[in-house]
């Protein structure tokens, strides 16, 4: 942890950057919109985009007058606003700034400095920069979800709301932080990924430019995605010609081990550097102590799977506010508080959870990514970190409570809501009735749809 260095921030500047921000956010938004044939996406998404921009001097004064001057970002603050001016002379050594290496920190300092070089040494301006980034990535985590379940209004609609308002996505991605970097990374990875797993052109090319991202910022976290969508890729499609084969499979998971490897090489020596070990229980350890930045700390941590039911609660339920104590720890325990409602109310949706993976690989990857996440993040051992850090965790955490179901008292009509033998029976019977009398060049260029709402199967099953 860092203490505040004061940095400028040029009011008249900032409302100007905001503004600009703002006016490039609408065309986007309104392309979203159009893109996804949902009107009411325009309202929500432009509400969000406002909350994005409101949390960057929320940020500023909460770290002010609640925590001291105590925030990670002070020191990517302060070396930002030496690379600044240096890159804006055309001079790119990190020398006097400090940067010793740019792998985790050093990458964030520099992505500062690249952003004061454009908007000046001022700190307000350069965290609604950062928080505007993340609000992208909310975005690209929306289609990635749209493009998995098309056509299931009902769904998107739940998950935007979810995903579009969660305070820790808004507010721990609204300043100088590898958060907000990590978002738009992850954000566009999961795009792409969930391209190349509905079998849409350009996947992997979005996979490329969303490592590319992030993979100097935080590289556990494209690794524990990446190895996700490793498993999703293996599901067995039901009908050949809906598959991946030859050259392109054998191409597409050379390009995934390629990536894989890489993640894991940087994810070896970010750890090696910043603990000197490998081990989730030294990792623990480490942040573990009394001290400026330590925290909620010395929350108990063992690596046994055995210790997992721990681990969901550590990450998604602790504090709670029963047990909670102080301003800081009464606001993460109020949002853990609408975790357990939204999963309450979301069971129906969970149960859903095992044929919807195998019917859209892309909640496969959620739903592994969520799992290993808890257990890797479990082992920071404190509180504060945790409460910042599975923001990271929210926008694919959420897929599976917002799996589409038909309302209650309607025949099924997805998929995953049907066993196994009744989905052949019905695709079976669908193929006679509708596809019969067709050319074969038209029926084979058919998706296999199993609703009159649009919902479109990948042909995947358990």
């Amino acid at each position: 942890m860092e203490t505040a260095v004061a940095l400028p921030s040029n009011t008249l500047v900032s409302l100007f950057v905001a503004a600009v921000l703002f006016a490039i956010s609408r065309p986007i938004i309104r392309r979203v919109s159009i893109a996804e044939s949902n009107p009411w996406l325009v309202r929500i998404l432009t509400i969000s985009l406002l909350l994005h921009l409101l949390a960057a001097p929320a940020q500023i004064y909460v770290v002010d007058h609640l925590y001291h001057g105590i925030a990670d970002w002070l020191r990517y603050d302060h070396q930002g606003s030496i690379l600044g001016p240096e890159f804006r002379q055309f001079n790119f050594s990190f020398a006097n700034a400090g940067v010793r290496g740019i792998v985790n920190d050093g990458s964030v300092s520099i992505a500062t400095g690249i952003v004061m070089a454009i908007v000046g040494v001022n700190q307000l301006a350069t965290f609604l920069v950062f928080s505007w980034l993340s609000f992208l990535g909310t975005v690209m985590f929306y289609r990635a979800f749209t493009l998995t379940f098309p056509g299931a209004v009902a769904g998107h609609r739940r998950y935007a709301i979810m995903l579009f308002f969660m305070p820790s996505v808004i507010f721990w991605t609204a300043d100088v932080s590898k958060e907000a970097i990590m978002m738009l990374s992850l954000g566009i990875t999961s795009y792409g990924a969930s391209k190349v797993l509905a079998r849409r052109p350009g996947g992997f090319t979005l996979l490329a430019v969303g490592v590319a991202v992030g993979i100097l910022i935080r590289p556990n976290d494209l690794l524990i995605l990446l190895g996700g969508f490793a498993v999703a890729l293996m599901i067995r499609p039901s009908g050949g010609r809906e598959s991946l084969r030859g050259a392109k499979r054998i191409a597409g998971l050379a390009f995934m081990g390629s990536l894989l490897f890489l993640s894991v090489f940087l994810t070896l020596h970010y750890l090696h550097t910043s603990g000197g070990s490998l081990s989730l229980n030294q990792v623990s350890r480490g942040n573990s102590g009394i001290g400026a930045g330590l925290g909620s700390s010395n929350i108990p941590y063992s690596s046994s799977p055995f210790a997992y039911w721990r681990d969901i609660y550590t990450v998604l339920l602790d504090p709670l506010p029963i047990n909670a104590h102080g301003m800081s720890q009464m606001a993460a325990a109020l949002e853990n508080l609408l975790i357990v409602v939204l999963v309450l109310i979301s069971l129906r949706e969970l149960r859903m959870t095992v044929r919807a993976s195998f019917a859209r690989p892309y909640v496969m990857m959620c739903a592994v990514y969520s799992i290993l996440f808890v257990y890797a993040f479990a082992a920071l051992g404190n509180l504060g970190l945790i409460t910042r850090e599975r923001a990271l965790l929210f926008p694919l955490f959420l897929v599976p409570l917002c799996i589409p179901r038909t309302p209650r008292g309607r025949p099924p009509a997805f998929d995953w809501e049907l066993k196994r033998r009744a989905r052949n029976r019905r695709r079976r019977a669908m193929g006679r009735s509708d596809a019969s009398n067709m050319p074969v060049g038209i029926r084979r260029s058919l998706p296999i749809t199993t609703s009159g709402r649009g919902d479109t199967s990948q042909g995947h099953e358990v």
